[in-house]
């Protein structure tokens, strides 16, 4: 029971966190149009709207969706799958290495 508790609480988190992401990339794209071109403002604007649908999906979803797809993304790409694992696994550990 405390495992689904803390899944659904890393659940509502990954959502806010990527609509505040997606809302900071949002306010800044008017600086890329000028340093870099409207080009890559609007690539910025896109960017953002694709992690704000991110979070609307993943707020769709229940738990045990997200394991189900999960493991079907295992099962359909496992090479992916290492290779994805391999580096959250490299940035957590540089992460955790930082903050002694």
């Amino acid at each position: 029971m405390k495992g689904r508790e803390l899944a659904t609480e890393g659940k509502v988190k990954a959502g806010e966190g990527l609509r505040s992401l997606s809302k900071l990339v949002n306010e800044n794209a008017h600086q890329v149009d000028e340093k870099l071109g409207a080009k890559y403002g609007d690539y910025a604007r896109s960017a953002s709207k694709s992690l704000d649908g991110y979070a609307a999906k993943l707020d769709e979803k229940s738990v045990d969706d997200l394991v189900e797809d999960g493991r079907e993304f295992v099962r359909k790409s496992p090479g992916k799958a290492l290779g994805i694992a391999a580096i959250v696994g490299f940035m957590l550990s540089r992460l955790f290495r930082g903050s002694r």
